[in-house]
C-alpha cells in the first residue's frame, strides 16, 4: 500500500496534517478521533475524508511527511561537504538538530509501530531505502579513495547514527537530561572513528598534531 500523500499538498491538506500531528502528540494516536482533528484543523469532516479517507490514512500521511522532511534535510546538508569527516559531522549535526527542532515529528517517527498500520510497512521500507541510497551515494567517492571502511549500505545508518539516535530517543522521552546539541561534537567524533579507514584516521591524527 502506498502512502496517501500527494506530491504537492494544498493549504487545506497541510492544515489537516499539522492538526493531526498536534493532536496525536497530545492525546496519543489511539485516543485521537477524526473529530479531534476536525476541531483542530477547522476542516469539515467531509473535507478530511475526501483528502485522506480515514484516521489510518491520515497517520500514514503524517509519517510520510515527517520522513520526507527528515531525509530531504539530511541530503541537503551533507551534499556540499568537501571531505568525508565534514560530511559525517554534518550528518550527525543535522540529524540531532532536526530532532530537537521537530520533536513531535521525531516522536511520531520513533513510534512507527504504533503510529502506522503494518499495511504501510513496504511503503516505508521503499521510501526509506530510496532516500538512503541517495544519501550514502555521497560517501562512495571517499570509500573508493580508501578513506572510509567498506561496509554494506544497510550498516552505514546504524553505525553512523545509532548512538545519536539512541541519545535523542532518551532525551525525547525525558530519560536523558543532556541536550543532544551539546553532544554533537562527541557523537560526530565517535561516528567518524567508527567508519573511517585506518589510513584516514592516521591522517586525521597527523593533522591534529600539527595544529
Amino acid at each position: 500500500m502506498s502512502f496517501p500523500l500527494p506530491q504537492s499538498l494544498s493549504e487545506r491538506q497541510s492544515a489537516i496534517l499539522a492538526a493531526a500531528l498536534a493532536v496525536f502528540s497530545e492525546k496519543g494516536i489511539v485516543a485521537t478521533t477524526i473529530d479531534d482533528i476536525r476541531q483542530r484543523s477547522q476542516a469539515s469532516v467531509g473535507s478530511i475524508y475526501h483528502h485522506f479517507g480515514n484516521k489510518e490514512n491520515i497517520a500514514a500521511a503524517v509519517f510520510a511527511q515527517g520522513l520526507d522532511h527528515y531525509w530531504t534535510r539530511l541530503i541537503e546538508r551533507v551534499t556540499p561537504a568537501d571531505h568525508a569527516e565534514q560530511a559525517i559531522t554534518l550528518l550527525i549535526d543535522t540529524h540531532i538538530r532536526w530532532i530537537v527542532d521537530q520533536p513531535d515529528f521525531a516522536r511520531f517517527l520513533f513510534a512507527r509501530r504504533e503510529a502506522v498500520s503494518p499495511d504501510y510497512d513496504q511503503a516505508i521500507r521503499q521510501r526509506t531505502g530510496d532516500y538512503a541510497k541517495v544519501l550514502f551515494s555521497l560517501f562512495q567517492p571517499w570509500q573508493k579513495q580508501g578513506l572510509l571502511r567498506r561496509l554494506p549500505m544497510s550498516l552505514y545508518y546504524p553505525v553512523l547514527l545509532g548512538p545519536a539516535q539512541e541519545h535523542a530517543r532518551l532525551w525525547l522521552s525525558g530519560r536523558a537530561a543532556l541536550d543532544p546539541r551539546d553532544a554533537i561534537e562527541e557523537l560526530s567524533r565517535a561516528a567518524w572513528r567508527s567508519i573511517a579507514s585506518d589510513a584516514a584516521l592516521a591522517l586525521s591524527l597527523s593533522a591534529d598534531r600539527s595544529t
